[in-house]
């Protein structure tokens, strides 16, 4: 039997190496450089950073300002005449006035990716106007935005792709009744809501519609319907008995209901869901005695009793605070572990009309408008509800923070 010496062994076993170091080092891939960037928006340029802003207006005049958080610069967000409310959705702000909805690019916007993030600025300005007659409630997820007319009883869809080319064009309709209802899209579908039975004129329930205006999901009940939020866990409709919660999963839809504990224990049902965008926390104050707070994930409600009655709340989404806008002018951060008021600070002039205190919150800060001042304060929630900085504006009537 042949014997192999141990030289040899390990000649043998260095040879593959030898070869692998003696071969020609592997081509690089060729990159394709007509390729489109991943996260690329035509017409826009890229940074490093959200460029947020403020775009504040006034109500009954339609002059609006937009003023970069960034580098205190404004600019003129033109004069619509009066206006009912303002939207948001993405870069666009969506205005209802008498004669429809004016779409105004605010010139700045994020692109989630879901592990990583595009920030995105252009040139704001006016885009054009939705002719929907008796314009109401407008809502959109980055994609579509629906409009929807109360005496037509339907929503014209706008798609965000017609809009970047500057094109305010109806691409779907969402057919419904005459009500004061609203019609949210919502992962390829429509979030229609159907007039109550015992109250014609209100929305009292939720079905889920296709693109074709076919129904997918029968109507949820959801009596009083005054609101929804968008959160990680699914679409949420604010009700009289509670919360409606619409999930999607795989291209199936499901509904289920998060109703208030012991039937809302004598409170008063949220007028409203606010929260920090991207957060399964919501909050809305709740009639005299507080403010509620919804934990989507937990399905739970926590009632806040508040030591003044609050006109705004929001949620910002840390499992530790929920702000609120008091009657008596102060601004107040609530606990919803433990139902302890954590900060109370004098903050906004005296009610002006029937403006009303609006928040926004983002990852590190929270703005506040002062309709009575025409001021819209920034606020470090984290360290006692400190006043970061104070912005004089023409009007803050209506406000909307931009770029997030």
């Amino acid at each position: 039997m042949p014997r192999t010496t141990p030289r040899l062994s390990a000649l043998l076993l260095g040879f593959p190496l030898l070869l692998s170091a003696c071969a020609a080092p592997a081509a690089e891939p060729q990159r394709d450089e007509t390729a489109t960037p991943h996260g690329y928006v035509a017409g826009a340029q890229e940074n490093p950073e959200p460029q947020t802003g403020l775009l504040t207006f006034n109500k009954e005049t339609g002059e609006g300002q937009l003023l970069s958080l960034l580098t205190g610069d404004t600019s003129d967000a033109g004069t619509s005449g009066p206006i009912g409310a303002a939207y948001q959705d993405g870069r666009y702000a969506l205005l209802t006035t008498a004669g429809g909805v004016q779409v105004f690019d605010t010139g700045a916007w994020t692109v989630d990716h879901g592990e990583h993030k595009h920030y995105y600025s252009a040139a704001p300005g006016l885009v054009g106007t939705a002719a929907v007659p008796a314009a109401g409630a407008v809502a959109g997820d980055g994609e579509a935005i629906a409009v929807f007319s109360t005496s037509g009883g339907y929503a014209s869809v706008f798609r965000h792709k017609d809009l970047d080319a500057g094109n305010v064009q109806e691409s779907a309709r969402i057919t419904s009744t005459p009500h004061g209802g609203l019609v949210v899209p919502y992962e390829g579908h429509f979030l229609a809501s159907v007039a109550s039975a015992a109250v014609p004129a209100a929305a009292g329930g939720v079905e889920v519609r296709d693109t074709e205006d076919h129904t997918v999901l029968a109507a949820q009940d959801c009596p009083g319907l005054s609101g929804h939020a968008t959160t990680r866990v699914g679409m949420v409709f604010a009700c009289t008995d509670g919360a409606l919660l619409v999930t999607e999963d795989d291209g199936a839809f499901a509904a289920e209901k998060i109703p208030y504990p012991d039937a809302g224990a004598g409170h008063p049902p949220a007028s409203g869901l606010a929260h920090r965008p991207g957060s399964n926390e919501l909050a809305g104050p709740a009639g005299e005695d507080g403010a509620w707070h919804l934990d989507v994930s937990r399905r739970t409600w926590t009632h806040l009793p508040t030591p003044v009655p609050v006109v705004a709340a929001s949620a910002v989404g840390d499992g530790k605070r929920v702000l609120a806008a008091g009657a008596d002018g102060s601004l107040l951060a609530l606990n919803p572990a433990t139902g302890e008021v954590g900060a109370q600070v004098p903050l906004l002039g005296a009610p002006a009309g029937d403006a009303v205190p609006q928040l926004r919150i983002d990852a590190s800060r929270a703005y506040v408008s002062d309709p009575a001042r025409r001021v819209v304060h920034e606020i470090d929630y984290a360290d006692g509800l400190r006043v970061a900085r104070t912005f004089e504006v023409p009007a803050a009537d209506l406000m909307l923070e931009t770029g997030l």
